[in-house]
């Protein structure tokens, strides 16, 4: 037994001791919204849908206003929202989606209308295109025949 052990205490002795630090500093997606926020508003608004996204949008913050709890605001206000939005899209886009990633991002939308309200000391009107452009920006990368992707993958140099 003593002989199995003497060797495995020299093996040990022999690795060098790393203690790696870890980063106390939390993981931050602030330039990714900033980028986000940025390319947004360089989405012109689109008439298409208009009426219907601004529509959608009201319900929303009507729903955000009558639910105060954080979970049930993802639960019930931003599932409607995104069925509402995806129900919209097969109606006026005939192309096909890539939805699971349509989906995942779109949530960044009422995101980008808070944002927004905090610029413009909650205007809502104007958060509310805001959101319209967000909506327009997600269709063009993610359903519709995807001209913007092709840009971004230019400007990343791909």
């Amino acid at each position: 037994m003593i002989r199995l052990a003497l060797p495995l205490c020299l093996l040990f002795a022999a690795l060098p001791l790393t203690v790696h630090a870890q980063d106390l500093n939390p993981i931050s997606n602030i330039d990714f919204v900033r980028d986000l926020y940025i390319r947004v508003n360089n989405t012109p608004p689109s008439n298409i849908s208009k009426k219907e996204h601004e529509a959608i949008i009201h319900r929303r913050l009507d729903c955000y206003e009558k639910t105060f709890e954080f979970t049930e605001r993802i639960e019930k206000c931003n599932q409607q929202y995104n069925n509402d939005i995806v129900k919209q899209a097969r109606k006026a886009v005939s192309s096909n989606p890539e939805l699971g990633r349509f989906v995942r991002n779109l949530i960044l939308c009422p995101i980008m209308y808070n944002i927004c309200s905090g610029k413009t000391d909650n205007n809502v009107e104007r958060c509310i295109r805001f959101e319209r452009q967000c909506i327009d920006y997600m269709l063009d990368l993610y359903w519709r025949d995807k001209p913007k992707l092709i840009i971004l993958k230019k400007e990343q140099g791909k």
